[in-house]
């Protein structure tokens, strides 16, 4: 059998080579001035403004590896709400600082470009600290922070759309097991006295009613009694930023003197270490 001629094969791999090549001169083109078009508003920079930051979005898009959309009178397209893209440019061109009303929203800008540097100054910056560093440190101490928020809500709609009330309270509840220990469960008077320092009920719902969520200790990075307050008072203002009207306060672990507990046997006693009720008001809510 005849086999086919290898120079063919050459002859298709260099043109291939060359079309490539024609291809990457293309998106390697970018002139010294570039004209941008953000979601509708124009700008124009140098192509060293927007390279700045290597690794930045920015840098990567006209970094000559990538095709860059252009709208129909030939301006680089970035399909992004445009109104602060002024203030990311001056930050690239003068390390200049937005001022302090808008400064979140340049972060949003900031964190989508992927501009580290200009992303932690505003993070550290007064009017943004004690959002983006102080009580993200707290939201971290609970493990399972964004789903208790949710559930709160979820909790709270629901009384209010079966029970059909004007406010709803859903308690927040963080308990500890702590099984009886076996030496006392051999010592009725032991174990007598050992049971009358809780307040015991046969489940949650009887202890906390029916609206409630429950976290357990070991979900909580650190203990409860020092923890949960600052959670409680996070979780507050995260629910009143999205614009629910509500609020929160401990009821503390204690009922007549004594722990709240909930226990259907020995090896399964649940011991309270905080309990904070979050009450949504949502005619408040509607009147605003």
């Amino acid at each position: 059998m005849l086999s086919k001629p290898k120079q063919n094969k050459i002859a298709i791999m260099s043109q291939d080579d060359e079309d490539w090549e024609r291809h990457t001169e293309h998106i390697n083109s970018f002139p010294n001035i570039i004209n941008l078009n953000v979601g509708g508003k124009l700008f124009a920079t140098r192509l060293t403004t927007l390279q700045r930051f290597p690794d930045s979005m920015l840098a990567v898009m006209f970094s000559g590896r990538h095709d860059v959309d252009r709208d129909s009178d030939n301006n680089f397209f970035i399909d992004r709400d445009g109104t602060y893209f002024h203030h990311v440019l001056n930050y690239l061109r003068d390390d200049i600082l937005p001022p302090v009303h808008c400064a979140e929203e340049v972060l949003k800008e900031a964190l989508y470009y992927g501009i580290d540097d200009l992303i932690d100054i505003l993070k550290s910056s007064p009017c943004l600290f004690a959002e983006y560093t102080v009580r993200e440190n707290i939201r971290k101490r609970l493990v399972c922070y964004n789903y208790v928020r949710d559930e709160l809500v979820r909790l709270a709609r629901l009384e209010a759309e079966e029970d059909e009330v004007l406010i709803s309270n859903v308690r927040l509840v963080t308990t500890k097991n702590q099984p009886i220990p076996r030496d006392l469960q051999f010592s009725k008077q032991a174990y007598k006295q050992y049971y009358r320092k809780f307040k015991t009920y046969e489940s949650f719902e009887k202890c906390y009613g029916q609206y409630y969520v429950h976290i357990p200790a070991e979900d909580v990075v650190g203990h409860p009694d020092e923890v949960m307050n600052n959670v409680a008072a996070c979780l507050h203002h995260d629910l009143t930023h999205i614009g629910y009207k509500c609020t929160q306060k401990s009821e503390g672990s204690y009922v007549d003197h004594k722990i709240r507990t909930v226990t259907w046997c020995d090896d399964e006693f649940h011991v309270c270490m905080s309990c904070h009720v979050f009450k949504f008001d949502w005619l408040s809510l509607n009147s605003t």
